[in-house]
This record gives structure tokens, C-alpha cells and sequence, in this order.
């Protein structure tokens, strides 16, 4: 009997089992008993919050395990649900082979932040998984880490389509089913020269499978294409994706040759960043580099110290005023009452306007 065979039973048990007891115990169990049935389905069932909870509590000999009863490709899947440095750190526990191949199945452009924090927190064993690899999935991070992660160029994958404009529709259909699986999207196919791998146009998917057989490419493709460079800021990227409403954008570099592509997803988590660069600031805090929780009390010092001295030195002007006018208060105490509605308006002014303005 197949696996799928199996699926729909499993997933009955595990509907009943997961409410009597807590899902790191089930997943022990089944890593334990060696049923890697079971513990797919309860792999397949873990949102983030599930997955950074278990793999972070399991220890390195039964991560090997885990890896054994799911394979490389249903853990990498789960690791690409974490943070980088979460990622970083579970992989960190394993050895250098099996991480090496969780790395291989996880798209490009995710797998080199991983391996970024997995270098900084531990060059050696970095460079330890990097060996291990394929020789073209290395060069692919090594190629990645080369621009700063803030660029086009950090945040692209290479794992795009791009076909020669001689092509015909059915050929170019065609190839596409043997890499479908290996590219990032196919929504987008790139016409690059045969020459120097320069951008020449994009062809849509639709546009592609409604056409003629005999068709060529280059008859198809659009020429107008919009393409951001490779040290262009991340911002940039993003705002070109949200304009123009599209699935992916080209990354070129100076001699306009195809090097990668900026997917939405890549752009949800620059956008997401950013809010949270905004929101920090308008708290009058710099923005973290790691999450809260993590920060240390320096850190934290660090980035809120500044604004604080600021606004502490600018109640000194609140107080020259106040004697300023400390015969009038004198005078009519009544107006003393007014002072904190008017300090919590200007407070309240102060926040409207530098949220409009971000």
C-alpha cells in the first residue's frame, strides 16, 4: 500500500490524537516508533508557531531522526516557514550533510539568508555546510551573498525561466515542464540573446499556452519590459512590483544581462520590514535589527536613548516658559489646570503629523 493510500486513515488519527495530547509529544512518538506516515501528517499541519515551538525542542539526535522519517524536502519546507536566524539555529544543530541538503531544497534567495546567519554565528561550520553541497547550489549562495542584502541583488533568486527568441511556442512549452519545478514562477518566461544573456523581452504564461505551435518567441514576447538594477535599494524594487501590479520583476545589471528575478513574496516581506522600520520610529525608537525578545538591554538602550534625550532636554523650554509666565499663574491659578491639556494636545499634534508624513 502507497503512502497515499494511507493519508486519508492518518489524517483521521491525527485529527483525534492532537487534542489528547500536546503535538511535540505525538511527533516524538512517531520519530520514535519510526512511522514517517505519521509524522508527515503531523509535518504537514504545523504553521509557524508549531514549527519553531517543535524543532527548537528537539535535540540534535532526534532532528536527525525527524530528517530521516520526513525527508529533506518536507523539512525544508518547514524551515522556510521560520525566521532566518530560527532557521539558522535548528540547522546549526544538525549535521553538515543533512543541512547541506535541507539547503539545496529550499528556493535560493531564502536558502542565502539562512546561510548568512548560519555564517555569522558560526563561520566554520558555514563554510563546512557550503562544501557539502552541489557545486551549482553553492555558487548560487556564494553568488547571492556577493551583493549587500538591502539591494536587488540581495533579495533576487536566479531560479527563473529564460528561453532564446529563435524558440517556437511549442518548444519553449515544452521546456518549461522539465524546469517548472525548479524555478521560482513560471507566471513570467524571459527572452534573453544567445550571446550575452542580455533581457530582450517577457512573454506571460497565457500568452504562451493560447498561441500557435510554430509561433516563434520572439514574435510573442513584449519588449517594453521593466527591470530594476542590481544595486538598486530594496524600497525601489518593491515600489516598481506594487505600481505596475506584477507577479515579478527582472534584476539587471549595467550591461542589462538577466541575473535574477524579485518575486511578490520577497516584496510582502520588504513591505512588512519597512512598516516596522515606520512604526518604530513613530514609538520614537530606532528600528531593530532582531526581534524584540532577543534584543539585549544594551541594544534596547542603545536604540531608544537617543529620542529620549531629546525630548527630555525639550521639556527644559517647557519649564523656562512656566517661569516665564509665573506671575500670571500667580495671579489666576486657574490657568495652572490647563497646563497638562495643553502639553497632551502638542504630544497628540506631535504624533498626527509624523504619522502622516510616514
Amino acid at each position: 500500500m502507497t503512502d497515499t493510500d494511507q493519508r486519508p486513515d492518518t489524517d483521521v488519527s491525527l485529527a483525534t490524537s492532537i487534542d489528547d495530547a500536546p503535538l511535540l509529544d505525538q511527533i516524538r512518538a512517531a520519530i520514535a516508533e519510526g512511522d514517517a506516515v505519521r509524522a508527515r501528517g503531523y509535518a504537514r499541519r504545523m504553521v509557524e508557531e508549531d514549527a519553531l515551538a517543535l524543532l527548537e525542542n528537539l535535540s540534535a539526535a532526534e532532528l536527525s531522526r525527524l530528517f530521516a522519517s520526513l525527508g529533506d524536502e518536507t523539512l525544508a519546507l518547514l524551515l522556510a516557514r521560520l525566521d532566518d536566524r530560527d532557521a539558522a539555529g535548528i540547522l546549526g544543530r544538525m549535521s553538515a550533510v543533512q543541512a547541506a541538503e535541507i539547503l539545496e531544497e529550499i528556493d535560493p534567495d531564502d536558502a542565502t539568508d539562512i546561510f548568512a546567519e548560519m555564517e555569522q554565528a558560526d563561520p566554520a561550520a558555514a563554510g563546512t555546510v557550503l562544501i557539502e553541497m552541489e557545486p551549482d547550489e553553492a555558487a548560487e549562495i556564494r553568488d547571492l551573498m556577493a551583493y549587500p542584502p538591502d539591494t536587488a541583488g540581495g533579495i533576487m533568486t536566479p531560479a527563473f525561466v529564460a528561453v532564446f527568441p529563435d524558440l517556437h511556442a511549442d518548444e519553449t512549452i515544452q521546456g518549461l515542464r522539465q524546469v517548472a519545478e525548479e524555478a521560482e514562477t513560471v507566471n513570467y518566461v524571459y527572452v534573453i540573446s544567445r550571446d550575452d544573456d542580455s533581457l530582450l523581452g517577457v512573454l506571460p504564461l497565457y500568452r504562451l499556452v493560447l498561441s500557435r505551435p510554430n509561433t516563434p518567441v520572439s514574435e510573442l514576447m513584449t519588449t517594453d519590459v521593466i527591470t530594476v538594477p542590481v544595486s538598486a535599494g530594496q524600497e525601489e524594487a518593491a515600489r516598481l512590483v506594487t505600481e505596475h501590479d506584477l507577479l515579478a520583476l527582472p534584476v539587471v545589471d549595467d550591461d542589462r544581462r538577466l541575473l535574477g528575478i524579485i518575486t511578490t513574496d520577497d516584496v510582502a516581506d520588504i513591505l512588512e520590514e519597512e512598516a516596522t522600520e515606520d512604526i518604530e520610529r513613530l514609538g520614537g525608537s530606532q528600528p531593530l535589527e532582531v526581534p524584540y525578545l532577543r534584543a539585549s538591554p544594551l541594544l534596547l538602550f542603545r536604540k531608544r536613548i537617543v529620542w529620549l534625550l531629546v525630548l527630555f532636554f525639550a521639556q527644559f523650554f517647557t519649564v523656562t516658559i512656566q517661569e516665564h509666565y509665573s506671575d500670571v499663574l500667580q495671579q489666576v491659578i486657574l490657568l495652572s489646570a490647563f497646563i497638562p491639556i495643553l502639553i497632551g494636545t502638542g504630544g497628540n499634534v506631535g504624533s498626527q503629523t509624523v504619522s502622516t508624513l510616514i
